[in-house]
């Protein structure tokens, strides 16, 4: 009777062993309670956004995960789950957040210093390279990830003080590439948000993410679908999401940016076809969306990625059912892990870090606003934004670490410019009216930044071309907030100006000139004012036509100044913002000029937008308070936005006011860095000119050039903002039905 009890009880449990897949695979919790879920999440670029799709099935489903692994894109999107965001918020998140705006390493130009902002009023096409120990670097990457590496700490703020990555609400991993060995690197604990940086820095698009002394790119060169890092957390099943990537067709493979994403997508298929194999199918779930047309790049459509990873899960369902738990026991685990979580709320020390030749005080203020303080992390990203926009950081991020009193240690990580802090510029710039006036120029720069504690700097302009020029200035602030400086420079030029007599161009001259002194400013709330002394010479002779001017040698020494207030937040195509500007120049018969007059300046410009459509009042005016200047430094009016229909300088006065309202709409986008957009637009115009007259130095005899009037003009232009600088293709129109055509490279 025993033994026939001890062979029943074995054959039940046996059967009890036998049945429990099924049970467990049925969601009655018989497998250890329920089985463990890896969720594997694949790279994909902007295509990862169907991973958000999927989640919101999963929760639909009531389907609990206890493990995500994720590759780049498949790294934020699991990060930020696993971190305790819920799949409607990152929906949310993911949707609304301007992806061109991410993708701009910049912070707004209304942030920028008056220095920079001055160095960049009238831009060309312009390419740079680094010079470092007297070798030329180039950057690591086409962007440095600034916006998205704020973006991603937003993002994880619930979680920002957890190191172990298995102490987050669901324990996480975000696969990388060992950029040195080539390796696969499994984050498992540090900052988050680096992390998850790291695991999506496609190379020569992303600089590589440097933590912990290693260089790390996009996991997807290696495992873009990590299911074995999934298993090796003791998962007992795997819902994996492939988001395949696809081969680049034949007719895209004739550029070096297609050739380079031709071999992304080899090493990540190849690998991904590795991974495929490890599913089991009886007990794992592949969902693979059919994204169709959308592209690794098109962020801008996530919602319609998202509505791909609901259509591909719903697919899934009879094999997902077998997961689903109770609503009630759903709620339970949901409750544990989503919410607002713990993000830092009070900031006891501040930490700086990385610095070498940057002066740590540049921090102070950011330091001020935050040590010993609830933390504002409004104010934060604006400080970090505000010593970013001097230009001198690859990339500046943070992390915290959890102290014992309630209280956080902020730690500002400041990658410098590994390829500076000596910069070389190449540049290009192209005008024509086809009217006979045209200017071409090959620029090159070189600017050595912190050249001491102060953060001083050498800048140099070499343009050559019909119209060269080398300025070369040292600018020395006299404290780190540049609230006072003194600016020696040289500045040596030749332009060609014309001479007209009504529509008739009689003479085209050569004018030398050459000016060395030193300034002496301030920069206050953004604006620069700066005035100083200079030593000055010029030259005029004639290179075509009569010479109805003799040619001349003057000296023409004094004085200038000059005031400066600028937010716009392009120099080429502004949309929002106001620039002002005020020059004065004297030259001082006191100080050996032979010649005294004063010649004054004023601009102003401002632009405001409503979607597309941009509406931007351009006015100035120059006076001489009644004194008469040279010819060449009379204030010109002709040329595009600037009477369009008349040829460029056609007209030249003592006074002159101006003014113009032009309306041009933004017809494309493009992503950064490529530039922001392409533009139709059209202009109103009118100036108003005293008497054009030019006087004979030598004599004082003075020849009329033109009549005292009130000219009015129009064009239709198209536009480009672009990593080139802005460029325009324009016809210009007069009020009597003239015209002219404009081809610029370079703000007009």
């Amino acid at each position: 009777m025993r033994r026939n009890l001890l062979a029943l009880l074995a054959i039940a449990l046996a059967a009890l062993y036998l049945a429990a897949p099924a049970r467990a695979a049925a969601g009655d919790g018989s497998w250890g309670h329920r089985p463990r879920i890896g969720l594997v999440l694949s790279g994909g670029g902007a295509r990862g956004s169907a991973h958000i799709g999927v989640l919101k099935v999963l929760e639909e489903m009531h389907i609990p995960v206890d493990v995500v692994v994720g590759t780049s894109m498949g790294s934020l999107v699991g990060g930020s789950y696993a971190a305790g965001l819920s799949p409607q918020e990152l929906e949310r998140r993911v949707t609304q957040v301007n992806w061109d705006t991410l993708f701009n390493d910049a912070p707004p130009r209304k942030d920028w210093p008056a220095r920079r902002k001055e160095a960049t009023a009238n831009p060309l096409w312009d390419f740079s390279v680094g010079v470092h120990n007297g070798k030329l670097k180039l950057p690591p990457g086409a962007m440095a990830g600034q916006q998205v590496q704020l973006f991603f700490n937003d993002l994880v703020k619930g979680s920002e003080t957890v190191q172990n990555f298995d102490a987050l609400p669901i324990p996480f991993r975000a696969v990388a590439t060992n950029l040195e060995n080539g390796e696969m690197h499994v984050f498992d604990h540090g900052p988050l948000p680096v992390a998850m940086r790291a695991s999506m820095s496609v190379p020569t698009l992303f600089a590589p993410m440097q933590w912990d002394g290693h260089l790390y790119v996009d996991g997807g060169l290696v495992r873009n679908l990590p299911i074995d890092v999934a298993r090796a957390m003791g998962v007992d099943v795997i819902i994996a999401v492939n988001l395949g990537s696809g081969y680049l067709p034949r007719e895209e493979l004739g550029s070096i940016v297609g050739v380079t994403g031709q071999m992304i997508a080899i090493l990540t298929q190849q690998n991904v076809e590795v991974s495929l194999k490890q599913i089991d199918r009886g007990r794992d779930v592949l969902i693979e969306p059919d994204l169709g047309d959308i592209t690794s790049s098109d962020f801008n459509r996530a919602k319609e990625a998202i509505a791909t990873g609901v259509t591909a899960a719903n697919k899934m369902k009879a094999q997902l059912a077998r997961y689903s738990v109770s609503e009630a026991e759903y709620a339970a685990w949901q409750q544990a892990r989503f919410g607002p979580g713990h993000p830092a709320e009070r900031v006891g020390k501040v930490r700086i870090e990385g610095l070498v030749r940057v002066n740590p005080e540049v921090f102070d203020r950011l330091i001020a606003n935050q040590q010993g303080r609830p933390l504002d992390r409004a104010r934060l990203d604006e400080d970090i934004q505000k010593v970013y926009g001097r230009n001198d950081f690859e990339r500046i991020s943070y992390r915290f670490q959890s102290g014992q009193d309630g209280s956080d240690l902020l730690v500002v990580n400041a990658l410098e410019k590994s390829w500076g802090p000596g910069y070389l510029g190449f540049g290009l710039g192209l005008s024509s009216d086809y009217k006979g006036n045209s200017t071409f120029g090959l620029r090159v720069t070189y600017d050595q930044t912190w050249v001491n504690r102060l953060g001083a700097e050498w800048s140099t302009d070499l343009m050559l071309g019909n119209a060269p020029r080398l300025y070369s200035e040292f600018y020395q602030p006299l404290d780190l907030e540049r609230s006072g400086f003194v600016a020696p420079f040289v500045d040596l030029g030749q332009t060609l100006e014309s001479l007209y007599q009504g529509k008739q161009r009689i003479a085209r001259y050569n004018v030398t000139r050459g000016r060395i002194g030193a300034d002496l400013g301030t920069t206050l709330r953004g604006t620069e004012v700066r005035a100083g002394l200079y030593y000055g010479q010029t030259g005029v002779t004639l290179d075509t036509g009569a010479a109805a001017l003799p040619n001349v040698k003057i000296n023409d020494t004094g004085v200038r100044g000059r005031l400066l207030y600028d937010t716009l937040d392009s120099a080429g195509a502004p949309r929002f913002g106001t620039r002002i500007s005020l020059d004065v120049l004297n030259p001082l018969t006191e100080l050996g000029a032979n010649l005294n007059y004063t010649r004054g300046m004023a601009h102003f410009d401002t632009a405001y937008s409503l979607g597309a459509n941009t509406l931007a009042l351009k006015l100035k005016g120059g006076t001489t308070f009644g004194t008469h200047m040279p010819y060449y430094d009379q204030f010109p009016l002709g040329g595009f936005l600037n009477l369009s229909g008349y040829a460029t300088d056609q007209f030249r006065a003592n006074n002159m006011a101006f003014g113009a309202l032009v309306y041009y709409r933004q017809i494309a986008s493009l992503s950064p860095p490529l530039g922001r957009g392409l533009y139709l637009g059209a202009s109103l115009e009118a100036g108003w000119l005293s008497v054009g007259a030019a006087t004979d130095p030598s004599t004082g005899q003075r020849i009329t050039l033109s009549k005292e009037a009130t000219r009015v003009s129009g064009s239709v232009f198209f536009g480009s903002d672009t990593w080139i600088g802005p460029a325009y293709l324009g016809l210009g129109l007069t009020g009597s039905g003239g015209g002219t055509l404009y081809v610029l490279i370079g703000r007009p």
